[in-house]
Protein backbone atom coordinates (compact mmCIF):
# COMPACT_ATOMS: atom_id res chain seq x y z
CA UNK A 1 0.00 0.00 0.00
CA UNK A 2 2.96 2.48 0.91
CA UNK A 3 4.41 1.90 -2.48
CA UNK A 4 1.51 3.19 -4.45
CA UNK A 5 0.44 6.33 -1.78
CA UNK A 6 1.46 9.57 -3.52
CA UNK A 7 4.72 10.50 -2.19
CA UNK A 8 4.04 13.79 -0.97
CA UNK A 9 1.11 12.27 1.24
CA UNK A 10 3.73 9.60 2.66
CA UNK A 11 6.55 12.41 2.90
CA UNK A 12 7.53 15.63 5.19
CA UNK A 13 5.66 18.48 5.65
CA UNK A 14 7.90 20.37 4.04
CA UNK A 15 6.04 21.82 1.55
CA UNK A 16 2.54 23.40 2.15
CA UNK A 17 -0.14 23.90 -0.44
CA UNK A 18 0.09 27.11 -2.43
CA UNK A 19 -1.97 26.00 -5.71
CA UNK A 20 -4.94 23.88 -4.26
CA UNK A 21 -7.96 24.57 -6.52
CA UNK A 22 -10.64 25.19 -3.56
CA UNK A 23 -9.65 21.91 -1.98
CA UNK A 24 -6.87 21.60 0.03
CA UNK A 25 -4.89 17.98 -0.92
CA UNK A 26 -2.56 19.85 2.41
CA UNK A 27 -5.09 19.16 4.40
CA UNK A 28 -6.04 15.76 2.88
CA UNK A 29 -2.58 14.27 3.96
CA UNK A 30 -2.10 15.95 7.44
CA UNK A 31 -5.85 14.35 8.46
CA UNK A 32 -5.12 11.00 6.76
CA UNK A 33 -1.02 10.43 6.11
CA UNK A 34 -0.39 12.03 9.43
CA UNK A 35 3.03 10.49 11.30
CA UNK A 36 1.89 11.59 14.27
CA UNK A 37 -0.54 8.67 14.30
CA UNK A 38 -3.29 9.96 14.59
CA UNK A 39 -7.19 7.83 14.66
CA UNK A 40 -7.77 7.94 10.62
CA UNK A 41 -3.79 7.87 10.12
CA UNK A 42 -4.16 5.25 6.76
CA UNK A 43 0.04 4.07 7.46
CA UNK A 44 -0.84 3.91 11.90
CA UNK A 45 -4.12 1.34 11.11
CA UNK A 46 -2.40 -0.40 8.34
CA UNK A 47 0.32 -0.65 10.34
CA UNK A 48 -1.52 -2.49 13.42
CA UNK A 49 -2.65 -5.34 10.68
CA UNK A 50 0.96 -5.77 9.70
CA UNK A 51 2.01 -6.00 13.84
CA UNK A 52 -0.40 -9.01 13.90
CA UNK A 53 0.57 -10.63 11.41
CA UNK A 54 3.71 -10.58 12.37
CA UNK A 55 2.61 -12.47 14.93
CA UNK A 56 0.88 -14.78 13.43
CA UNK A 57 4.53 -15.46 11.29
CA UNK A 58 6.17 -15.96 14.56
CA UNK A 59 3.90 -18.19 15.57
CA UNK A 60 5.11 -20.75 12.97
CA UNK A 61 3.71 -22.25 10.05
CA UNK A 62 2.51 -25.52 11.72
CA UNK A 63 -1.23 -24.50 12.80
CA UNK A 64 -3.22 -26.88 11.63
CA UNK A 65 -6.15 -24.56 10.19
CA UNK A 66 -3.97 -23.40 7.57
CA UNK A 67 -4.19 -26.74 5.71
CA UNK A 68 -7.83 -26.86 5.77
CA UNK A 69 -10.18 -25.39 3.23
CA UNK A 70 -10.93 -21.85 2.72
CA UNK A 71 -14.38 -20.66 4.08
CA UNK A 72 -16.42 -18.36 2.54
CA UNK A 73 -18.04 -15.45 4.00
CA UNK A 74 -19.50 -12.37 2.47
CA UNK A 75 -18.72 -8.44 3.28
CA UNK A 76 -20.82 -5.77 2.43
CA UNK A 77 -18.54 -2.95 3.03
CA UNK A 78 -20.42 0.39 2.41
CA UNK A 79 -22.27 -0.69 -0.30
CA UNK A 80 -20.26 -3.05 -1.81
CA UNK A 81 -20.50 -6.78 -2.26
CA UNK A 82 -17.47 -8.81 -1.72
CA UNK A 83 -16.68 -12.25 -1.05
CA UNK A 84 -13.93 -13.04 1.88
CA UNK A 85 -12.20 -16.53 2.70
CA UNK A 86 -10.54 -17.57 6.14
CA UNK A 87 -9.20 -20.88 6.68
CA UNK A 88 -8.27 -19.76 10.49
CA UNK A 89 -8.56 -17.41 13.35
CA UNK A 90 -6.87 -15.63 16.18
CA UNK A 91 -8.41 -14.04 19.56
CA UNK A 92 -6.89 -10.99 21.35
CA UNK A 93 -7.57 -9.79 24.69
CA UNK A 94 -10.38 -10.93 27.32
CA UNK A 95 -12.51 -8.40 25.19
CA UNK A 96 -16.14 -8.96 25.13
CA UNK A 97 -17.58 -9.37 22.54
CA UNK A 98 -13.82 -10.81 22.03
CA UNK A 99 -10.95 -8.69 19.10
CA UNK A 100 -10.20 -11.27 16.51
CA UNK A 101 -8.71 -11.64 12.88
CA UNK A 102 -9.52 -14.11 10.37
CA UNK A 103 -7.12 -14.48 7.09
CA UNK A 104 -7.28 -17.09 4.31
CA UNK A 105 -5.91 -17.76 0.53
CA UNK A 106 -7.46 -19.01 -2.06
CA UNK A 107 -6.75 -19.55 -6.07
CA UNK A 108 -8.12 -15.62 -5.83
CA UNK A 109 -6.26 -13.77 -3.54
CA UNK A 110 -5.37 -13.41 0.42
CA UNK A 111 -7.84 -12.44 3.02
CA UNK A 112 -8.03 -10.59 5.99
CA UNK A 113 -10.66 -9.04 8.58
CA UNK A 114 -9.68 -7.62 11.80
CA UNK A 115 -12.00 -6.31 14.50
CA UNK A 116 -11.82 -5.32 17.81
CA UNK A 117 -10.89 -1.67 19.42
CA UNK A 118 -11.07 1.63 17.25
CA UNK A 119 -11.24 -0.07 14.26
CA UNK A 120 -12.45 -2.85 11.93
CA UNK A 121 -10.38 -3.52 8.90
CA UNK A 122 -11.01 -5.99 5.89
CA UNK A 123 -8.67 -6.17 3.18
CA UNK A 124 -7.67 -8.17 -0.36
CA UNK A 125 -4.63 -8.52 -2.27
CA UNK A 126 -5.13 -9.98 -5.72
CA UNK A 127 -3.28 -10.13 -9.11
CA UNK A 128 0.49 -11.50 -8.71
CA UNK A 129 3.28 -11.14 -7.16
CA UNK A 130 4.73 -8.98 -9.35
CA UNK A 131 1.29 -6.80 -9.97
CA UNK A 132 -0.43 -6.93 -6.57
CA UNK A 133 -3.60 -5.14 -6.39
CA UNK A 134 -4.75 -3.99 -2.80
CA UNK A 135 -8.19 -3.58 -1.86
CA UNK A 136 -9.03 -1.99 1.57
CA UNK A 137 -12.25 -1.50 3.75
CA UNK A 138 -12.23 -0.07 6.93
CA UNK A 139 -14.02 1.75 9.88
CA UNK A 140 -12.62 4.15 12.54
CA UNK A 141 -14.80 5.45 15.65
CA UNK A 142 -16.12 1.83 17.16
CA UNK A 143 -15.07 2.78 21.01
CA UNK A 144 -15.74 6.31 20.70
CA UNK A 145 -18.24 6.08 23.49
CA UNK A 146 -15.36 6.44 25.82
CA UNK A 147 -13.76 8.91 23.97
CA UNK A 148 -14.26 12.98 23.92
CA UNK A 149 -16.38 14.90 26.31
CA UNK A 150 -19.74 13.76 25.18
CA UNK A 151 -19.29 9.59 25.17
CA UNK A 152 -21.37 9.17 22.22
CA UNK A 153 -20.34 8.20 18.53
CA UNK A 154 -19.90 11.58 17.53
CA UNK A 155 -17.54 12.57 20.43
CA UNK A 156 -14.47 11.82 18.10
CA UNK A 157 -13.79 10.55 14.08
CA UNK A 158 -16.44 8.24 13.06
CA UNK A 159 -15.72 7.57 9.58
CA UNK A 160 -15.04 4.86 7.19
CA UNK A 161 -12.89 4.72 4.47
CA UNK A 162 -12.14 2.81 1.22
CA UNK A 163 -8.86 2.60 -0.22
CA UNK A 164 -7.24 0.36 -4.05
CA UNK A 165 -3.71 0.16 -4.57
CA UNK A 166 -1.68 -1.18 -7.48
CA UNK A 167 1.53 -0.69 -6.50
CA UNK A 168 3.60 -1.68 -9.58
CA UNK A 169 1.35 0.94 -11.60
CA UNK A 170 1.93 4.21 -8.88
CA UNK A 171 -2.00 3.53 -9.15
CA UNK A 172 -3.77 4.86 -5.67
CA UNK A 173 -7.43 5.85 -5.13
CA UNK A 174 -8.99 6.05 -1.71
CA UNK A 175 -12.86 7.33 -0.57
CA UNK A 176 -13.53 8.97 2.71
CA UNK A 177 -16.98 9.66 4.36
CA UNK A 178 -17.33 10.50 8.36
CA UNK A 179 -17.54 12.67 11.07
CA UNK A 180 -14.67 14.92 12.49
CA UNK A 181 -12.60 14.18 9.79
CA UNK A 182 -12.66 17.47 7.84
CA UNK A 183 -14.33 16.39 5.36
CA UNK A 184 -18.35 15.15 4.73
CA UNK A 185 -16.96 12.77 1.51
CA UNK A 186 -14.26 13.14 -0.13
CA UNK A 187 -12.01 10.89 -3.24
CA UNK A 188 -8.85 11.04 -4.52
CA UNK A 189 -6.66 9.30 -7.32
CA UNK A 190 -3.04 9.71 -8.26
CA UNK A 191 -0.82 7.81 -11.39
CA UNK A 192 2.11 8.74 -9.23
CA UNK A 193 2.96 12.16 -10.86
CA UNK A 194 -0.49 13.73 -10.43
CA UNK A 195 -3.27 13.69 -7.47
CA UNK A 196 -7.06 14.39 -8.31
CA UNK A 197 -9.48 15.14 -5.62
CA UNK A 198 -13.29 15.85 -5.62
CA UNK A 199 -15.27 16.67 -1.96
CA UNK A 200 -17.73 17.99 0.06
CA UNK A 201 -15.72 19.54 3.03
CA UNK A 202 -17.51 19.44 6.49
CA UNK A 203 -18.85 22.42 8.40
CA UNK A 204 -20.72 20.34 11.05
CA UNK A 205 -24.29 21.20 10.40
CA UNK A 206 -23.65 21.71 7.13
CA UNK A 207 -21.22 20.48 4.00
CA UNK A 208 -19.98 22.38 1.24
CA UNK A 209 -20.32 22.56 -2.01
CA UNK A 210 -17.95 20.03 -3.99
CA UNK A 211 -14.46 21.29 -5.12
CA UNK A 212 -11.51 19.58 -6.45
CA UNK A 213 -8.27 19.60 -6.53
CA UNK A 214 -5.02 18.99 -9.00
CA UNK A 215 -1.43 18.88 -7.80
CA UNK A 216 1.64 17.03 -8.70
CA UNK A 217 1.96 13.62 -6.52
CA UNK A 218 5.66 14.48 -5.13
CA UNK A 219 5.01 18.37 -4.15
CA UNK A 220 1.54 19.40 -3.08
CA UNK A 221 3.16 23.17 -3.60
CA UNK A 222 2.97 22.30 -7.40
CA UNK A 223 -0.46 21.84 -10.36
CA UNK A 224 -0.74 18.47 -11.50
CA UNK A 225 -2.08 17.63 -14.61
CA UNK A 226 -5.20 15.59 -13.99
CA UNK A 227 -6.79 15.29 -17.53
CA UNK A 228 -6.63 11.61 -17.42
CA UNK A 229 -7.24 10.48 -13.33
CA UNK A 230 -10.37 12.22 -13.02
CA UNK A 231 -12.63 9.24 -13.38
CA UNK A 232 -12.87 6.58 -10.70
CA UNK A 233 -12.75 2.80 -10.14
CA UNK A 234 -14.23 2.73 -6.46
CA UNK A 235 -17.31 4.48 -5.51
CA UNK A 236 -17.56 7.97 -3.68
CA UNK A 237 -18.54 7.95 0.14
CA UNK A 238 -20.37 10.71 1.21
CA UNK A 239 -21.98 10.93 4.55
CA UNK A 240 -26.04 11.14 5.15
CA UNK A 241 -27.18 14.12 7.74
CA UNK A 242 -27.79 12.79 11.53
CA UNK A 243 -28.01 13.49 15.22
CA UNK A 244 -25.53 12.31 17.59
CA UNK A 245 -24.23 14.49 20.67
CA UNK A 246 -24.49 17.37 17.88
CA UNK A 247 -26.37 17.46 14.40
CA UNK A 248 -24.50 16.93 11.47
CA UNK A 249 -25.17 17.93 7.96
CA UNK A 250 -25.45 16.03 4.49
CA UNK A 251 -22.57 15.87 1.92
CA UNK A 252 -22.99 17.57 -1.37
CA UNK A 253 -20.53 14.81 -2.54
CA UNK A 254 -21.77 12.10 -4.16
CA UNK A 255 -25.02 13.88 -5.08
CA UNK A 256 -26.56 11.31 -3.24
CA UNK A 257 -25.04 10.34 0.22
CA UNK A 258 -24.72 6.67 0.86
CA UNK A 259 -22.93 6.79 4.27
CA UNK A 260 -24.96 6.31 7.53
CA UNK A 261 -23.34 7.71 10.81
CA UNK A 262 -25.66 6.87 13.51
CA UNK A 263 -23.44 5.24 16.15
CA UNK A 264 -25.71 1.68 15.60
CA UNK A 265 -24.13 -1.64 14.65
CA UNK A 266 -26.25 -1.44 11.85
CA UNK A 267 -24.87 1.84 10.57
CA UNK A 268 -22.30 1.86 7.80
CA UNK A 269 -19.23 0.90 10.33
CA UNK A 270 -21.11 -2.45 10.90
CA UNK A 271 -19.59 -4.53 8.34
CA UNK A 272 -19.09 -7.90 9.03
CA UNK A 273 -18.74 -10.36 11.51
CA UNK A 274 -18.08 -8.54 14.63
CA UNK A 275 -19.18 -10.54 17.65
CA UNK A 276 -17.14 -14.01 16.98
CA UNK A 277 -14.74 -15.26 14.07
CA UNK A 278 -17.43 -17.30 10.89
CA UNK A 279 -18.21 -20.15 11.54
CA UNK A 280 -16.10 -23.23 10.17
CA UNK A 281 -12.74 -21.13 10.34
CA UNK A 282 -10.20 -22.76 12.39
CA UNK A 283 -8.52 -21.35 15.38
CA UNK A 284 -4.81 -20.94 15.14
CA UNK A 285 -3.97 -21.25 18.82
CA UNK A 286 -5.69 -24.69 19.43
CA UNK A 287 -3.35 -27.24 20.90
CA UNK A 288 -0.95 -24.45 21.42
CA UNK A 289 0.55 -23.95 24.79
Amino acid sequence: MRAATPSAFAGTRAHRLAVDAMLSASEFRDRFFNPAGGPTDVFRILGSVDERLAEVNSAGADAPCLAGDPVTYALSPFGEDVTFAAQCYRTFGASSPPAFMQFGQTADGTFLYVTGGATRVAARVTGTADEPIVDAWYGVGYTNASCGMDGTFDGCSYAVTRIHAEPAHHAFEMSVAGIGVGFCGIQVRSDGTSIYGIGSTDMGTTCNVPATLCVAADDLAAAGACDAITAFSIPALGRASGMGAHAFGSTLYPATPNITLDGTSADSLGFGPADAPTAGVGDFDAGKP
